[in-house]
């Protein structure tokens, strides 16, 4: 067979191909599509898995395999639902009811789970299965991805699905290392707010209330009020009422100076510290309740917000992030040095895991 007979049977299979290429283009692509979702529902059921592993791990020895098993299965199926939001009268009180009851029912099924009925440890299991609850949340998003874009054949529906899946895979490998960070409980990036408040009090002695700290002390020639979590339990609730019941108790206050952690932006760097004029609560009730009261009574509402990456804001706190320490509370001194008579009321709000008291 010569060049040209070589020539014509090459082009042929090249035109032959194309054909077939345009003619099967969108089942290609949809194939192409779906094994990228696929690979990646994988690789989260693979951290479900090891997560299960991990939160089990640290249940109590006595348990039979049927209770561990029943155990973790009736909390990871637990969840909260948010409150109506058609009817705004009253919702903030509504929501902060079903976050408390939440919280006491989440409670009452770890606490059997925990060895001993320890309730440090309880309150380190639930924010790990709060974590974890996430994480399971995100697998059953992607999966329920994957079966309906397997089911619909549309490649427009499917190339539309997969737009978060970036987002949605970095987020549920953050929640993974934070489940890991409960394991060997440290102090985690947004625990950066009770550190500082737990250096305020020192010695000072203190006394705690509903599960959150308050003591009272002179420094840098004020009255502190230092209110932050219980720990080395990781808790983060109930420091609004607090809050709220010590501005009733006091004839002056200052001001309310807010330390917390909070995630920033793609571009911005880490463990910035950055003032802020209203609260920066991670509860949405207990912001509300201190901003409804503080507004009532004219009392100046401060936030100092270090911030740092969602990683950094969910996992074991960094150098960088705990070498922050003593830039906040000289940013605190700048702060309570221009405000009036009267005590300073200030809250380190973020989880306290092994932070104490």
């Amino acid at each position: 067979m010569d060049g040209q007979g070589i020539l014509a049977i090459v082009s042929f299979v090249i035109y032959f191909a194309f054909c077939i290429f345009c003619f099967y283009q969108r089942d290609l692509m949809l194939y192409v599509e779906l094994r990228k979702v696929r690979k990646r529902v994988k690789e989260v059921s693979g951290m479900i898995k090891e997560t299960r592993s991990m939160v089990m791990s640290l249940f109590d020895d006595k348990l039979t395999e049927e209770e561990r098993v029943g155990g973790y299965d009736n909390v990871m199926d637990y969840f909260v639902i948010a409150p109506i939001e058609t009817d705004p009268s009253g919702v903030m009180s509504r929501l902060e009811y079903l976050l408390n009851t939440g919280d006491e029912t989440l409670g009452k099924l770890v606490e059997p789970l925990s060895p001993d009925g320890d309730s440090e440890r309880v309150e380190n299991l639930k924010q790990m299965f709060r974590e974890a609850i996430t994480l399971n949340r995100i697998y059953k998003m992607l999966r329920e991805l994957y079966l309906s874009s397997k089911k619909s054949r549309s490649l427009e529906t499917v190339m539309q699905s997969t737009m978060n899946l970036s987002m949605l895979i970095r987020d549920a490998r953050i929640r993974f290392k934070a489940v890991k960070a409960y394991v060997d409980p440290q102090p985690i990036g947004s625990g950066i707010a009770p550190l500082v408040a737990s250096n305020l009090i020192d010695a000072s002695p203190f006394e705690v209330k509903d599960g959150v700290v308050i003591s009272e002390r002179k420094y840098n020639g004020r009255d502190l009020i230092i209110i932050k979590p219980k720990g080395p339990g990781a808790r983060m609730r109930n420091l609004g009422r607090v809050v709220e019941t010590k501005i009733m108790e006091e004839k002056k206050v200052a001001g309310v100076v807010v330390i917390t952690a909070q995630v920033k932006l793609e571009g911005e760097k880490s463990a910035v510290i950055t003032p802020a004029t209203g609260v920066a609560f991670i509860s949405e009730p207990d912001k509300y309740r201190l901003e409804e009261l503080a507004s009532q009574r004219k009392i100046p509402l401060i936030s100092i917000i270090v911030k740092m990456s969602e990683e950094e804001y969910h996992t074991k706190m960094s150098d960088e992030i705990h070498d922050t320490v003593p830039k906040i509370i000289e940013k605190f001194k700048d702060v309570i040095g221009q405000l009036g008579k009267g005590k300073v009321i200030v809250v380190g709000s973020g989880n306290t895991m092994s932070i104490e008291p």
